[in-house]
């Protein structure tokens, strides 16, 4: 019996298109409220499907609770990208459904997380990620557990990362 908590949807590349748009107009929202993730406004380099979502859209069976996408800046300014920190943000209705427990939501949460990495110069923004993923960052680890999608840049949207 599948749980009732998750939807088994399929998720198309239309849909990865919507999960990229919500997740770029919250990023615009954090960016201008949030001093320290301010810094990081022209320094996005890859956004990316992960966890429990991302393996769903590769397996069909998984079950969809939430959209977990993660955001990857390049390092730079003096303060790190805020990376215990973790936006919750309604997906809108959508054939998802929406998950019992997430009172005040019309649709399926989305979570954004982000992460500031270093990126060796003309290194593509895939392969740094993917190069930080090797890492031993607590974060790494459990990412690397799971595939992983890009959404941006639009040259490898869609393509598996890890």
């Amino acid at each position: 019996m599948e749980p009732a908590n998750r939807s088994y949807e399929l998720l198309t590349a239309a849909d990865l298109e919507k999960i990229e748009s919500v997740a770029m107009r919250s990023l615009t929202a954090i960016f201008n409220r949030a001093p320290v993730a301010g810094l990081y406004r022209d320094r996005l380099i890859l956004l990316a499907l992960a966890q429990g979502s991302a393996l769903h859209y590769l397996d069909g069976r998984n079950g969809i609770k939430d959209f977990d996408v993660w955001a990857f800046f390049e390092a730079g300014p003096p303060k790190r990208f805020p990376h215990r920190k973790r936006w919750c943000v309604d997906f809108g209705p959508s054939r998802f459904g929406r998950h019992p427990d997430d009172a005040g939501y019309s649709g399926r949460r989305l979570d954004l997380m982000g992460r500031s990495i270093d990126v060796m110069s003309g290194e593509a923004p895939e392969d740094a990620v993917r190069r930080w993923l090797g890492t031993r960052a607590k974060s790494a680890i459990a990412l690397r557990r799971k595939p992983m999608f890009c959404l941006l840049p639009r040259r490898c949207f869609g393509e598996r990362i890890i």
